[in-house]
């Protein structure tokens, strides 16, 4: 029967527990097979660590860290593929301690370290998010990587395809950005080019995207919540309402009031919706947000995971025809102390799409959320 389930991942190893979650990706083998979770985690030796499923049991590597280096932050994970019956292959970028963006990947036989550097004359302080890009359906994919840099604008580190650029998305008119939101993609129709979107907040606690429309990058303001100034950010996804729709993106974001908000496309304008909070508790901190399809030709569905004021999981899900929140609960014997990331599983390119949620406990494990169709 289908249900939720606590699994413990552990720790790296025996003595070094799990710091942070610096991102996490599902990848194949080819385009028929099962998807397999990579999540890339911060040991507390200040080392790259990933917990990969093999097919059959999950395991503990160790990715080290750039030569000489060690690893501070996180910017995320995606995964990169040559063609559309190719390999996926696993991008982690994370900030070192020299406030330079690095990239752990791996070429389709050894993992490897590229230090992507910085802006020139900037630091790089903080990541907003990593998508792939793509020119059409069967173009090779391309990553670009979201950071804002110490003079609080936002940058993006590209590949064309041939090599790396380093490109100034600068900030919204007349302001400063203070903190990310996330990042997404959006198609316009399954033949479509993929067009990035980075979501930030300002220093007025107001949320702004900036987007590409096939020509010209843009800056939008999206505004907050009525009477309500953004916190903090949750995560962005793209929402599609079936296979040959346009895709839609969604921003959820954190309020001063601890609530759950989503700025939302609906096909021809920009909505601010409350997605309140779970009963009776409110809201400390995100673990990410995911879109998942019953089946192929289903449309997609946001689920969104939270931690409560009492150290539990959460989740605000759709249905297909309203919101809901579901309490995940704690792992056995233990308390949720950090956040983590989400993603989704599928067993085969013709079955339901199922969410993880990940997170880090008082013991310093990672722990995962899983639903489970057995």
């Amino acid at each position: 029967m289908a249900s939720w389930k606590w699994n413990n991942q552990e720790s790296p190893t025996a003595t070094i527990g799990v710091r942070a979650t610096m991102g996490a990706v599902t990848m194949k083998d080819d385009a028929q097979a099962a998807q397999r979770p990579y999540v890339f985690v911060r040991g507390y030796d200040s080392r790259l660590h990933v917990n990969w499923w093999d097919g059959k049991a999950w395991h503990w590597s160790d990715q080290g860290t750039p030569a000489g280096r060690t690893v501070i932050e996180r910017v995320g994970a995606v995964t990169v593929q040559d063609g559309p019956n190719a390999q996926q292959r696993p991008y982690a970028f994370v900030i070192t301690d020299d406030s330079h963006l690095h990239v752990n990947w791996w070429d389709g036989s050894k993992w490897n370290w590229n230090d992507q550097g910085a802006p020139s004359g900037r630091l790089v302080r903080e990541g907003v998010g990593v998508v792939s890009v793509q020119d059409s359906p069967s173009a090779k994919q391309r990553p670009y990587v979201f950071v804002l840099t110490d003079d609080f604008r936002l940058w993006v580190n590209w590949w064309d395809g041939s090599k790396w650029n380093w490109s100034d998305q600068g900030a919204p008119p007349n302001h400063t950005i203070s903190r990310p939101l996330g990042v997404t993609t959006v198609k316009d129709d399954p033949n479509a080019f993929t067009r990035p979107y980075a979501f930030v907040i300002t220093e007025d606690s107001r949320v702004w995207v900036n987007w590409w429309d096939g020509s010209k990058w843009n800056w939008s303001d999206q505004g907050a919540p009525s009477g309500q100034p953004v916190k903090k950010g949750v995560g962005a996804v793209s929402v599609q309402n079936d296979p040959n729709a346009q895709q839609r993106p969604y921003a959820f974001v954190q309020g001063y009031d601890s609530k759950l908000y989503v700025n939302w496309w609906d096909g021809s304008k920009w909505n601010w919706s409350d997605q309140g909070a779970p009963g009776g508790r409110l809201i400390l901190d995100s673990v990410g947000v995911v879109t998942m399809k019953d089946d192929p030709n289903a449309f997609t569905r946001p689920y969104v995971f939270v931690l409560g004021d009492d150290s539990k999981l959460y989740v605000n899900w759709w249905d297909g025809s309203k919101w809901n929140w579901a309490a995940q609960g704690t792992p056995p014997g233990r308390v949720i102390e950090r956040p983590g990331e989400t993603l989704t599983m599928q067993d085969n390119p013709s079955a339901a799409q199922r969410p993880y949620a990940f997170v880090i406990t008082d013991d310093s494990d990672l722990y995962v959320n899983w639903w489970s169709l057995a």
